[in-house]
């Protein structure tokens, strides 16, 4: 059967007013097809089955929209089926509705609402398309997530997870960033309590990864790292483990960093470990912040880190040293400036950072494999 054909049968099927019965086939065979790249292939390049899937979001039956939710899941994983998905001419806003859903503390297919919202901001495009609309609703605006997402039961029915991923997917945009930033609000110090929130690492990512993405505007480093926010411990405590320092270096730690248990463990998952590196990094974009960082005494947590690090997963090895090396580096003289991410660097120097890193990163995927067949052998 060829692709026309399928599409002509199948679409009259994908509505609500379809019979029960060839509706649920349809919906079972379009929920079969999206377990597959060819499948997936096909139906992202029909606008008329994916309206037809979109439109039975809302179908009567639960199961139907049930299936309808993973199929649709399946579809978001790259960027243009999700761009297709926001933009089909007949269902433009249906992204409001699904925002809806998953705020509403009744809705028992939240989880799934709310792992398609994630899917389908992945793209810094489709984030901003969302993060556009969220912005114009003021019912369902950043402020009503994180409420949602910081209460651990506002619906006895789903976890919503995937709301920190859909957060952190939209804080790509700049504008969702000042919104979480806002100074009179408490939006941003809701989320800083789950940087340890060890019941759901998808959770976890979600909110470190929003963290660390307003970490890039240099003109909040101040109101960050201040009293109002004091998120530099925040950080730097996942990274920490039990080690002792002597009297000295510990009097200079934060104070949640002093005298840490003696079974005291580091973030378990690597990709949220490179993050939280990742967003101190950027916390010393400025004189400023990297006086104040380093004044911390965040190089010995750090040092402590780096050596432990590489014997877990040393492709993170790079984002801690980077961070290393410019806590232990000269201060830069008057002439580069307060922002340190306007100094240009020559080609030629930037050329070579990037070779180094290729290096590095290529000897520690090399350790890393030889780490492997040994433990095998």
């Amino acid at each position: 059967m060829n692709k026309e054909l399928l599409e002509e049968e199948l679409t009259p099927f994908l509505s609500p007013d379809a019979k029960e019965e060839i509706k649920t086939l349809a919906v079972e065979n379009i929920m079969g097809l999206t377990g597959t790249d060819d499948g997936k292939k096909f139906l992202g390049e029909s606008e008329k089955l994916l309206g037809g899937i979109v439109s039975l979001c809302d179908d009567k039956r639960t199961d139907i929209q049930e299936m309808v939710f993973k199929s649709l899941i399946n579809l978001a994983t790259n960027e243009e089926r999700s761009w297709k998905i926001l933009n089909l001419e007949k269902y433009k806003n249906k992204v409001e509705d699904w925002l809806e859903r998953v705020l509403d503390p009744k809705c028992k297919l939240a989880d799934l609402v709310s792992k398609l919202l994630s899917n389908i901001t992945r793209s810094e495009k489709c984030a901003d398309y969302v993060g556009k609309l969220i912005l114009k609703n003021e019912s369902n605006g950043i402020d009503r997530i994180v409420l949602a997402l910081c209460n651990l039961v506002y619906n006895d029915n789903a976890e919503l997870h995937y709301l920190a991923m859909m957060l952190s997917n939209l804080s790509q945009s700049r504008q969702i960033r000042l919104k979480i930033m806002d100074k009179e609000q408490c939006i941003f110090q809701r989320l800083l309590p789950f940087t340890e929130f060890r019941q759901s690492e998808i959770r976890r990512a979600g909110i470190i990864g929003t963290l660390k993405n307003c970490c890039f505007d240099t003109e909040y480093h101040d109101w960050l790292l201040g009293d109002q926010v004091d998120l530099l411990p925040r950080l730097l405590l996942p990274l920490a483990g039990p080690e002792e320092f002597d009297e000295d270096d510990t009097e200079k730690l934060p104070d949640e960093l002093q005298y840490l248990p003696e079974d005291k463990e580091r973030e378990p998952v690597s990709h949220i470990r490179k993050m939280l590196c990742e967003a101190i990094l950027q916390l010393c974009a400025t004189r400023r912040g990297k006086k104040f960082v380093k004044d911390k005494n965040t190089y010995v947590i750090m040092r402590e880190y780096y050596a432990w690090e590489r014997k877990h997963d040393p492709t993170n090895e790079i984002a801690a040293m980077n961070l290393i090396d410019l806590l232990i580096g000269d201060e830069p003289t008057e002439e580069f400036g307060e922002n340190l991410k306007e100094v240009e660097i020559p080609e030629d120097v930037h050329a070579k950072f990037v070779e180094d890193d290729r290096k590095e990163l290529e000897f520690a995927e090399k350790e890393r494999l030889e780490k492997l067949a040994q433990k095998e052998n």
